[in-house]
C-alpha cells in the first residue's frame, strides 16, 4: 500500500516537476544563445571611431545619434556636394522623408558586418557610395513609393584607408509619425552570425511554439467544448504574431503587400486586451455572470473594431489600436471589480489563485511592453510577451489537468458507487429471492398442519397434539409475519435497524427447529439441536435465526439422507455456534472463496454465506469454516453474551 502511494506521488507530483524543470532548462540554453547586453559605440558629429576596438571579443551596440537631414533624400554624392543641405542630428524621423549617414573609422582592411530591421517604411541603404539594398521602394512620390520592412545585414569592407559611409534613405506615406533607426549591431562576420543564430532560434523557438501550441489548443477546444481552451488558442495565436521578427521574416514572403501586413500587424496589438479578457473570463465564468452579457458586449465591440482595421486609412490604424486598448482596461476594470465581490463570498481555491497569477503575470509584462514599446526596438520587435506566455501556458495547463483530474476522480467514484449500488441492488434482489423462496417451506409446513387439523376436526377427530400444533402454527405466523414486514421495508427503503436485544438461545433453537425439520426431511436428513437451556446471548432474535437458516438449508442442500446438528458452546464472554453435516463437503478449490459475494458452486445466487457472514460481523463476532471433507463440513459463528450471563 505505501509502495502504491509513493508511486502515486511520483506520478502526480515528481514527474511534470522533472518535465518543467527540463522545459526551463532548455529555455534556458536557447536564451542564453541570444546576447541582450550589448557594448556601447556612439557616434560623435556623424563619426564613429572604432579604431582602438576589438571587433572579435563580441557584437557592439552603435547609438542612433548619426547625420540627419529631414524631409530629403540625399545620396552620398549630394551630401559631399559644395550645396549640401545643412545636416542635424537626430534618430527619429517627424517627416514623410528622411536621410541619415553615419562614418565609421576602423582599421584598415577590415571586414564586418552590420545587421538592423530597416527603417519603417521603406529604406535605401548605401555603403562607400554603392547602393546596398533597398527595402519595399523608397521615393518622394507617394505613388512610388512601396514600404517594406526587412531584417537586413549588410557586409562592410574598410578598404585601405579604414574608413566606411553609411547612408541610410527613408520615405514613409503609411504612418503620420514616421519611422526611426532601429536597433543597429556591428562586429565581425563571425560574432553577427553566431548572434543571428541564436536570435533566430529563440525567435523560432518561442513564436512557431505559440502557433504550434495554438493549433493543439484549437483542437483541444473543438473536441472537448472548453472555453479555456478556446481562449489559450486564441491568446497563443496573437503573442506567436506579436513577434515581428517571426511574422515579417519567416511567414510573410519575398513581395508581399505591406499594406496587409502593416494592417494585420496594428490588429494583432488591438486583439491581444481582447485575448486577455477572454482568457480571464474563460478561466473565472462566475465573475461573468450566468447571462454573460458582459462577455457578449466585448466580444460585439471588439468585432467591429476589428472591422474598422479593414477599412479606415492607415494613418488612423495607430490611433484605432489607442481605442482597443481603451476598451480593454476599461472592461478589465469591470472584471476585477466582478472578480473581488466574487470572491469576498466565495472561497479562492489554490487553482484560483495560480489562474489568478498566471493571468495578472501575462497583463503586468503586456503593460511593460507596451510602455516601452516606441522607445526600445528589441521591444518593439521581440517584446517580452512570448515568454510570459509561455510561463501563463505552463500554469494555465496545470490548472486545466488539475480540474480535469479532479473530475475524472469524481466521475470515477460517481461511476464506482454507481456499480455498487447497482451491485447491492442486485444483491438485495437475490437476497430476497432467496429468502422469499426459503420462507415457502415454513409456510408450507403451517398449511400442513392447518389441513391436518381442518381433516381431523371434520372427522370429529382432535388430536392430543392439537393445542401444540396450534401453538406452533401461531408462532410461525407472527415470526412469517415480522420478517414479510422487514423485506417489505427493506425492499422500499424503509428498511428499519436491527434492534439488538437479549435472545434466549432455547428459544431460538425452538424455531429454528420448527422451521427447519420439514427442510431437512425433504432430503432424508435429521436435524438435532444441542441443549443450550439457560444460554443468552446479545443480538437480533430475527437476524439469527436467518443465519441458522441459511447455515442448515446450505447443510441440507449438499447432504442426503444424514445428520445436520446445530451445536452451541460456551467461550466465556462469547458463545460459539456449529452447524455440522456429513455431507460431500466443500472441494479445496472453494474454500477461499465461500463468503465473497457472488461466488459459487451451484445454480444457486453466491449471496447466501456472505450475508451470514456480515451479519455475524454486524453482532461483533466473527465466523468461519472450521472443517470440510468427504466426512462432512462444519460452519462455526460467535456471538457475544448477554451482559451478566
Amino acid at each position: 500500500m505505501r509502495k502504491d502511494r509513493l508511486l502515486q506521488l511520483l506520478k502526480r507530483y515528481l514527474l511534470p516537476a522533472l518535465a518543467l524543470l527540463l522545459l526551463s532548462f532548455f529555455l534556458f540554453l536557447c536564451r542564453g544563445r541570444v546576447q541582450t547586453q550589448f557594448p556601447v559605440l556612439q557616434p560623435e558629429d556623424g563619426i564613429l571611431d572604432t579604431r582602438n576596438v576589438d571587433f572579435s571579443e563580441g557584437v557592439y551596440h552603435i547609438i542612433n545619434r548619426w547625420d540627419y537631414w529631414p524631409g530629403r533624400l540625399l545620396t552620398p554624392e549630394e551630401i559631399h556636394a559644395p550645396d549640401a543641405p545643412q545636416k542635424e542630428t537626430g534618430s527619429f524621423i517627424d517627416d514623410r522623408l528622411g536621410t541619415w549617414r553615419v562614418v565609421i573609422l576602423t582599421k584598415p582592411e577590415t571586414y564586418l558586418t552590420l545587421c538592423s530591421f530597416s527603417i519603417d517604411y521603406g529604406t535605401r541603404v548605401f555603403a562607400d557610395g554603392r547602393e546596398v539594398r533597398n527595402i519595399g521602394f523608397v521615393s518622394d512620390d507617394p505613388s512610388e513609393a512601396v514600404p517594406m520592412v526587412r531584417y537586413m545585414t549588410l557586409p562592410l569592407y574598410s578598404g585601405e584607408d579604414g574608413r566606411i559611409e553609411i547612408v541610410y534613405q527613408c520615405s514613409n506615406f503609411i504612418h503620420k509619425e514616421g519611422g526611426f533607426i532601429q536597433n543597429t549591431l556591428i562586429s565581425t562576420p563571425e560574432n553577427i552570425d553566431e548572434y543571428q543564430r541564436g536570435l533566430t532560434l529563440w525567435s523560432l523557438l518561442l513564436a512557431g511554439g505559440l502557433l504550434f501550441l495554438s493549433f493543439y489548443f484549437l483542437l483541444c477546444a473543438a473536441f472537448q467544448k472548453s472555453r479555456e481552451y478556446a481562449a489559450l488558442a486564441f491568446c497563443c495565436a496573437v503573442i506567436a504574431f506579436r513577434n515581428h521578427f517571426f511574422f515579417g521574416e519567416y511567414l510573410m514572403g519575398a513581395g508581399y503587400d505591406f499594406f496587409l501586413h502593416y494592417r494585420l500587424t496594428v490588429l494583432d496589438a488591438s486583439l491581444i486586451p481582447f485575448s486577455l479578457l477572454w482568457l480571464f473570463s474563460a478561466f473565472f465564468p462566475q465573475v461573468c455572470g450566468k447571462r454573460r452579457r458582459t462577455s457578449l458586449i466585448l466580444t460585439a465591440l471588439y468585432a467591429a473594431l476589428t472591422v474598422c482595421h479593414f477599412i479606415v486609412r492607415t494613418e488612423q490604424l495607430v490611433p484605432l489600436c489607442w481605442a482597443c486598448c481603451g476598451v480593454g482596461v476599461l472592461f478589465l476594470v469591470i472584471y476585477v471589480y466582478r472578480f473581488i465581490r466574487y470572491f469576498r463570498t466565495e472561497r479562492l481555491t489554490a487553482t484560483d489563485a495560480l489562474t489568478l497569477a498566471a493571468v495578472a503575470l501575462l497583463i503586468v509584462m503586456l503593460i511593460y511592453e507596451g510602455l516601452n514599446v516606441g522607445s526600445n526596438a528589441a521591444m518593439n520587435h521581440f517584446g517580452v510577451s512570448p515568454v510570459a506566455m509561455v510561463v501563463c501556458i505552463l500554469i494555465l495547463n496545470t490548472v486545466i489537468n488539475t480540474r480535469l483530474m479532479n473530475q475524472t476522480v469524481q466521475l470515477r467514484e460517481t461511476r464506482l458507487q454507481n456499480e455498487l449500488l447497482g451491485k447491492t441492488n442486485e444483491m438485495n434482489r437475490d437476497f430476497l429471492r432467496t429468502v422469499s423462496h426459503e420462507l415457502k417451506t415454513p409456510l408450507t409446513v403451517i398449511s400442513g398442519y392447518a389441513q391436518l387439523m381442518e381433516r381431523q376436526m371434520d372427522k370429529g377427530i382432535i388430536s392430543d397434539a392439537a393445542p401444540e400444533r396450534l401453538e406452533t402454527i401461531r408462532q410461525e405466523a407472527d415470526r412469517l409475519a415480522e420478517i414479510v414486514t422487514r423485506l417489505m421495508d427493506y425492499t422500499y427503503g424503509n428498511q428499519r435497524e436491527a434492534e439488538f436485544s437479549a435472545v434466549d438461545v432455547p428459544t431460538l433453537f425452538e424455531s429454528a427447529a420448527a422451521v427447519l425439520r420439514p427442510v431437512c426431511a425433504k432430503r432424508g436428513n435429521t436435524l438435532t439441536l444441542s441443549d443450550a437451556e439457560g444460554v443468552r446471548v446479545h443480538g437480533s432474535f430475527e437476524l439469527l435465526l436467518q443465519v441458522l437458516i441459511n447455515l442448515v438449508v446450505n447443510a441440507s442442500r449438499h447432504t442426503q439422507n444424514g445428520e445436520i446438528r446445530v451445536e452451541a458452546e460456551d467461550l466465556g464472554t462469547f458463545e460459539a455456534f456449529r452447524v455440522r453435516d456429513n455431507g460431500e463437503g466443500i472441494s479445496p478449490e472453494a474454500v477461499p472463496h465461500i463468503f465473497e459475494k457472488g461466488f459459487t458452486t451451484t445454480n444457486g445466487q453466491g449471496l447466501g454465506l456472505a450475508i451470514c457472514s456480515e451479519t455475524v460481523s454486524l453482532h461483533g463476532g466473527t465466523m468461519e469454516l472450521e472443517s470440510t471433507g468427504p466426512e462432512g463440513s462444519c460452519f462455526r459463528f460467535t456471538i457475544p453474551k448477554e451482559a451478566g450471563k
